[in-house]
């Protein structure tokens, strides 16, 4: 991954630490708000951004729920919206779509964008997609969500949403929409805290495919918005010791842990079947007929649009699982 862009803001108005190591100072105009990115590089904006181009779904969603769909000039990727329940659905189909994937450079310079926005950790991770680089040669300010350690094999587990609740603040004070921000915040918060965790906590193992024999499993490690609402819901990672979005872990290994529960993430685009499909496919999968939780028959599922990165739809995936894990069932 290339070095991230962590949306460390700093305002004219004193905000509560939220890890990112900024320091708040205002400009000598009063009015600028500065960005740190990972390299302690000053980012400033001296008005709110006019023309956004959104590379994900996830970002747009964000943009949505306070109230800044109107600045999106375009955005990539807009699978997120399909599993979108909430008011802002109908609002996001309006969005133009630049592509259906994340859109490659060129196609976003098109836009002549004030700032470009992504939930993911990064930029230039996609093929083709803007880099730094890119941003400063179209003139464009550029923020992504942070995840610790990005993708890394390694790094410190992530056990609840800083990162979504961080990205929602940020963009609320580019955008000086501090209030709509800290209202969003306060409700998402109000969600995460009614969801009950009382009782055992059961070991849950990941699922992204239906698992292959010979073959390593994927599976969600702790650096992950996954691993995060699976702490928050009650659960325990049966693979604690492993960290990426996409970790390989052996099938011996699974057997040998025996979950108690498995989360199947569906819609992830190299998964060989999708949606409920896949769901059946690892309840029949020979590979896991020995685990308690197929013996069980708890097996739960949620779409990977709901986890993979910051978004407001993360409470919608906190409050399914939670559900699931207490009822022991779909």
């Amino acid at each position: 991954m290339r070095r991230l862009l962590t949306l460390c803001l700093v305002s004219m108005l004193p905000l509560a630490a939220t890890g990112c190591g900024g320091d708040v100072r205002p400009t000598a105009a009063g009015r600028s708000v500065v960005v740190k990115d990972c390299a302690g590089k000053d980012v400033s904006f001296s008005a709110p951004p006019a023309k956004v181009v959104t590379l994900d779904g996830y970002a747009a969603q964000t943009m949505a729920r306070l109230g800044l769909t109107g600045k999106i000039t375009g955005t990539g990727y807009p699978a997120p919206f399909t599993v979108d329940a909430s008011p802002y659905r109908e609002e996001l189909a309006k969005v133009p779509v630049l592509a259906e994937r994340v859109p490659v450079t060129e196609v976003v310079a098109a836009q002549r964008p004030d700032l470009v926005l992504t939930a993911f950790s990064a930029f230039g991770g996609p093929p083709g997609s803007p880099k730094d680089a890119d941003l400063a040669t179209m003139n464009a300010k550029g923020l992504a969500a942070c995840l610790p350690g990005g993708d890394s094999p390694s790094g410190p587990a992530l056990a609840d949403l800083a990162p979504t609740y961080d990205y929602i603040r940020k963009l609320g004070t580019v955008f000086g929409v501090q209030d709509r921000a800290d209202r969003l915040i306060a409700e998402l918060r109000a969600r995460q805290d009614a969801v009950s965790t009382g009782g055992a906590r059961p070991r849950v193992m990941i699922v992204q495919d239906d698992p292959v024999a010979g073959q390593p499993i994927k599976t969600s490690g702790t650096g992950t918005i996954a691993h995060a609402l699976l702490t928050l819901a009650g659960g325990e990672n049966l693979f604690p010791d492993v960290h990426a979005m996409h970790a390989d872990v052996s099938p011996e290994q699974v057997v040998k842990r025996d979950p108690e529960v498995i989360w199947v993430l569906t819609d992830y685009n190299f998964a060989k079947v999708k949606g409920r499909e896949l769901v059946d496919e690892v309840r029949r999968n020979p590979l896991l007929s020995g685990t308690t939780a197929v013996k069980r028959g708890r097996v739960l599922s949620t779409s990977q649009y709901l986890v993979s990165f910051p978004s407001p739809l993360n409470l919608d995936a906190l409050e399914q699982l939670a559900a699931g894990l207490r009822a022991g069932g779909r």
